[in-house]
This record gives C-alpha cells, structure tokens and sequence, in this order.
C-alpha cells in the first residue's frame, strides 16, 4: 500500500472484486500467500489496452478500473487476481533451480482459482563467472504453460506473505 506508483490500480481492483481477505490473512486457508504481483503497468495496459481513433482522437474502451471491472464482471476480475495468489509463503530460496524447456524443473503452483503455473529459478553468471550473479525467478504459465514471465522483483514482505513483483512488460490476464 505505500507504493502507490506500482500498486494503487491493484489495491482498487481488490477493493471492487471483494477479495481484500485474500490479502490481510483472513481467507481460512490463506493465512499465508504468495502473490505473483502484476503491476499498475501491467494492469493499465490490460485496462486500457482497447481503444480506437475517434473524433477527438484515441478513445478507449474502458476509462477506469471501476468501469473495466463493471463490463467485465466480478468473476472475471476475481479470477484475474485468483490466478496470481498461491497458498503459503514460498521466498526465492524455496524455489528449485530450472530451465525455460525443462517442464519437470522448478514448481508447480496451483492457484487460489485452481489454474496452474510453473515457477522456477535460475542464477545468472556475473561478469564471466557462471552462478556468481543474482537468482531470480521466472514463470511458465497461460494455455499449455506456453507463456514466459519475468519476476522483476522478489521477497517483498507484507504482513502475510510474500510478493513477487512481475516484470512491467507482462500484461494482467496472460498467466
């Protein structure tokens, strides 16, 4: 909630979906989670990602969150925010090592909506050493686990669990 730069379009979507428990611990069975956050550029561009030139130039599609959640539906809104929260608190170093092409390496996430999404980590090498850089994560998920994600931040602590930042370039619906 203190970064609004990167947060404050999700915050509203939680607040209209009716899913705030989810995220202060008092879902029974979600006491702890993981969120594979989308960010306000993620979110904005599924938001405002529709639009046409009209007489006074681009006119889109929704012009709110609040507007975007109404033609949607709750449901579908849920759903999009369910897809991302994952029982437990699992850090970088939970997750096993893994490749892009092999489908048995990292973990396999199942979602508070029930999809599921393989997340897997990884060193980079530093300078010319091989596994001397920073881990990070990456995520396998969408229609046949077919779409790449990158984690552009790890291990932020709210108060029940753990969030994982995704890159600015994923859009809000792919996962």
């Amino acid at each position: 909630q203190s970064d609004s730069y990167n947060w404050d379009s999700l915050l509203v979507f939680i607040e209209y979906t009716g899913l705030k428990e989810y995220f202060t611990g008092e879902k029974p069975g979600y006491e702890e989670i993981t969120f594979f956050g989308p960010t306000n550029l993620s979110i904005r561009r599924a938001v405002w990602g529709k639009r046409s030139w009209g007489a006074s130039g681009w006119e889109y599609e929704h012009t709110s969150v609040k507007e975007f959640v109404e033609d949607k539906g709750i449901a579908y809104c849920q759903e999009l925010i369910l897809r991302h929260i994952v029982k437990g608190k699992y850090e970088v170093k939970d997750i096993p090592r893994g490749t892009d092409t092999d489908s048995e390496s990292g973990t396999i996430f199942t979602s508070a909506f029930g999809s599921t999404f393989r997340v897997f980590s990884f060193r980079t090498p530093y300078s010319d050493t091989p596994d001397a850089g920073p881990v990070v994560l990456y995520i396998k998920g969408g229609v046949n686990m077919k779409t790449s994600i990158d984690v552009a931040s790890t291990d932020i602590e709210p108060t029940n669990g753990i969030v994982h930042s995704l890159a600015y370039g994923f859009t809000w619906g792919e996962l």
